[in-house]
């Protein structure tokens, strides 16, 4: 709130004088404002800590949503959310590799994925379900 909207309500509803009403109307906005400061802060150095343990994670060959969780503490759904934006933000090396490994003889797509470009099992076996799927059709 605005000193300005502050003071008039403490004259309207209050029934202060308006030198009191200004006063303390001016107090509470600075106060107010110190708040807002702070938080802003706070919001600054929560997201700094979360993007210092997204990079730790993503620097692993682990499984960054399991990483996040387990050595950081981080609640599933928003370690999951964060986990799959950072794969799709990497789709277009991703189909540089499933092309790779779909034109190899004698060993799967998720298995090529897996042994040569560290994917995680759970990424890869999902992909071959989908090519086993599409192959169906």
């Amino acid at each position: 709130m605005a000193p300005l909207e502050i003071a008039q309500c403490l004259r309207g509803r209050g029934g202060w004088s308006e030198s009191a009403a200004d006063s303390a109307a001016n107090a509470r906005a600075r106060e107010l404002d110190s708040v807002k400061s702070q938080i802003g802060v706070m919001t600054a150095q929560a997201d700094s800590q979360h993007d210092a343990e997204m990079r730790s994670c993503d620097q692993r060959l682990v499984d960054m949503k399991t990483c996040l969780i387990t050595r950081y503490g981080w609640d599933e759904n928003q370690a999951a959310a964060i986990d799959d934006s950072v794969w799709n933000s990497q789709s277009t090396e991703h189909l540089r590799q499933i092309r790779s490994c779909s034109s190899r003889r004698g060993v799967g797509t998720g298995a090529c994925l897996q042994l040569y470009y560290k994917w995680l099992p759970r990424r890869a076996l999902a992909l071959d379900d989908s090519i086993r799927r599409a192959n169906i059709r």
